[in-house]
């Protein structure tokens, strides 16, 4: 069933509703309560999603540059084709962060202290992304592009970033074992330690 901005501003638990070809920016939707929702080509840039909890939602072909995120929580949320660009993830509730994203802009986000154990990054642009004291372990970042990302202190064990391109990681700043990389990035990461490897 699908439902106009009117209705959303209006009801704080929404379940098993679509949202479609709308604008809205800017939009103050704190607090609500989201479940088996689907967000559908709608521009959402700069919307307040703090204290929001979403189940079970997808968002496909969205627009959510800058989105304040603080106090939210996600379980089972999937995020398609959607730009998140500029959003900061460190401030979200909950134990568990259960997000997938699949061919999105995350440029310039920043994930900080948080346990993202299993996230799942795939065919997404990550350039200038921050990573701090993140736990990945067993995360995917398959087919994305990493391109000035940083990783700081962050536990990558058994994460698998084979399949990612554009992304340099130091081993002395970030927890490493069983982290399955690119012949390249290997290459580059055993330079690091100054160990010379002939062609």
């Amino acid at each position: 069933m699908a439902m106009k901005l009117d209705d959303l501003l209006d009801n704080d638990e929404l379940e098993d509703l679509v949202f479609e070809d709308d604008d809205l920016s800017g939009t103050d939707l704190r607090g609500k309560y989201f479940r088996g929702c689907r967000f559908e080509h709608l521009r959402l840039s700069e919307v307040a999603l703090t204290d929001c909890t979403l189940e079970d939602c997808v968002f496909e072909s969205c627009d959510l540059t800058m989105a304040t995120v603080a106090g939210a929580a996600f379980h089972d949320v999937l995020f398609r084709r959607t730009k998140l660009m500029g959003v900061d993830w460190t401030d979200v509730r909950g134990v568990i962060f259960e997000a997938t994203f699949e061919d999105c802009n995350l440029s310039h986000a920043t994930f900080a202290k948080r346990k993202l154990r299993g996230l799942q990054i795939r065919n997404s642009r990550v350039h200038e992304a921050t990573f701090l004291e993140v736990d990945l372990r067993q995360a995917v970042f398959a087919g994305s592009d990493l391109q000035g990302a940083r990783f700081i202190a962050t536990d990558l064990q058994e994460a698998d970033l084979s399949e990612a391109q554009n992304y340099e990681i130091n081993p002395t700043e970030n927890r490493l074992k069983k982290t399955r990389f690119s012949q390249e990035a290997a290459l580059a990461l055993v330079a690091d330690l100054g160990v010379i490897v002939p062609r």
